[in-house]
């Protein structure tokens, strides 16, 4: 017995270092899913480890008289990138017939980050190895060659279920994120779709600022591409005038690095983008061409690059081309189902489109996606202005004012929360925050918002509720 599990343990180890499915383990040796399974359990014969040994390189059969000799497991090396492993799922809820819920969502999970291209995701058959056993994640880091772990569990109730999970810097054990869904079961399938980008949307960013947390403590000289598109990032989704222009020269130098990363382009034209947007290019037109540049050619070096696609799509909205725009930012989501920015993006772009019920939709599935993280107040107030597009100004009122909140450095904020007070009759409040706008913009005229938003479907309820806050023509 002891035996059996040695040479399946060398098996399973040897297909956590290469990074592969079982189904590819299968293909590489020429055995049968069937034969790889049993394999994985210790049922074998020697013509069967023959020719394991033969394809892979092992020594599983031990030599005669050698039986008692230790046999050390190869490890995989450290990690030299983002990594990461989900356990499997823990079943809480007392009944062995749920067990299928707990792994279906250990493996829609792995499934969903393994969208994420930089990151290096374990696959499921190997982190199910572990199921069933209590683990340290730092050992399992070690085996499994992973900078993060993933673990949690599903609890279930008449009608509802709930699932936890925690993200784990492996190397110190410190947990990095950890969130609690509750549900109404309902359909099961959609609930367990929406729990699972739920999940992978709010550890994408914290996994971004823990590499960038990395990169920042090697020596500048030492810092490649990846590290100072990962450090630009950071400080992207702070989104103040100093860390974007910081961001800018990081992610100009990673593209003097290495010119052909996609990532650094499409990271680049999201940064001009919004420096243009916050008036902060000297040229706006010019800035709004530049970002759209950047994300041509990060499209045309990555296809399947979420970043290119998003600000492509808002560089053609905010030309007015609406139809192309929104084929764009589908393909994002296509791309990435999780990427709460761009969700929120998309229904941007459906707003300006006059698709007034399917922007308030998306804007609000992002909202649900980054309840924690508002990215500077945009996921409420792009879902505030949707909501004041369809004429529900009772129902964006709150979310705008939490905008303002988030980010006071933006007059854009502003300008939707004040026409929002106008439609409300909330003049006196009105006048109060066209005072604080004014502090951090040019003066707010009616005649140059009309201007702006010439050619998007909520201009007239925008400008109608500014005439009505008492804004100067």
């Amino acid at each position: 017995m002891d035996e059996t599990r040695r040479i399946a343990g060398l098996i399973r180890d040897y297909i956590a270092r290469e990074h592969i499915s079982r189904e590819q383990f299968a293909f590489r040796t020429k055995l049968g899913k069937s034969t790889v399974d049993k394999l994985l359990v210790g049922i074998f014969s020697d013509r069967t480890l023959a020719v394991v040994e033969a394809e892979t390189g092992l020594a599983l059969r031990a030599a005669p008289g050698a039986a008692d000799i230790a046999v050390a497991a190869p490890q995989p090396p450290a990690p030299d990138g983002p990594s990461i492993a989900v356990l499997p799922f823990a079943n809480m809820t007392g009944d062995p017939a749920q067990e299928y819920l707990a792994d279906g969502f250990t493996e829609d999970i792995t499934t969903e980050l393994s969208r994420l291209r930089w990151l290096l995701v374990i696959a499921r058959n190997s982190t199910f190895t572990y199921k069933g056993r209590a683990v340290d994640v730092r050992q399992v880091a070690r085996e499994l060659g992973v900078r993060y772990v993933l673990e949690g569990s599903v609890r279930t109730a008449p009608g509802r279920i709930r699932v936890s999970s925690q993200l784990v810097d492996a190397a110190t054990g410190k947990h990095i994120w950890a969130e609690r869904h509750d549900r109404e079961i309902g359909d099961i399938f959609a609930v367990q779709d929406e729990i699972t980008r739920s999940v992978v949307a709010a550890i994408e960013p914290h996994l971004y600022t823990e590499e960038g947390f990395r990169a920042a403590k090697r020596a500048p000289d030492s810092i490649d591409a990846w590290g100072l598109a990962v450090r630009a990032l950071g400080l992207i989704t702070r989104v103040g005038r100093a860390q974007n222009a910081e961001a800018r020269a990081l992610l100009e130098r990673a593209i003097v690095l290495d010119p052909g990363y996609a990532r650094a382009h499409a990271c680049l034209a999201w940064a001009v983008w919004w420096a243009a947007l916050c008036y902060w290019w000297p040229d706006t037109r010019a800035g709004y061409a530049e970002a759209q540049r950047h994300a041509e050619e990060a499209a045309a070096l990555d296809p399947s690059e979420p970043w290119a696609r998003m600000t492509l799509g808002l560089c053609l909205s905010t030309a007015r081309q609406h139809a192309q725009a929104l084929v764009e930012l589908r393909a994002t989501l296509e791309l990435n189902p999780s990427f709460a920015l761009g969700r929120s993006a998309l229904g941007w772009a459906l707003l300006r489109a006059g698709q007034f019920e399917e922007a308030i939709a998306e804007t609000g599935k992002a909202l649900r996606m980054s309840p924690m993280d508002s990215f500077a107040g945009i996921y409420t107030a792009i879902h505030g202005l949707a909501l004041l597009g369809a004429r529900r100004f009772e129902a964006a009122l709150p979310l705008l004012r939490a905008s303002v909140q988030a980010f006071a450095e933006y007059s854009g904020h502003y300008n939707t929360l004040i026409s929002c007070c106008g439609h409300l009759g909330l003049v006196e409040e009105a006048q109060a925050f066209i005072v604080a706008r004014n502090r951090v913009g040019p003066p707010l005229r009616v005649s140059v918002l009309r201007r702006n938003l010439d050619g998007f479907a909520h201009r007239d309820v925008f400008v109608e509720g500014l005439v009505k806050a008492g804004v100067p023509e």
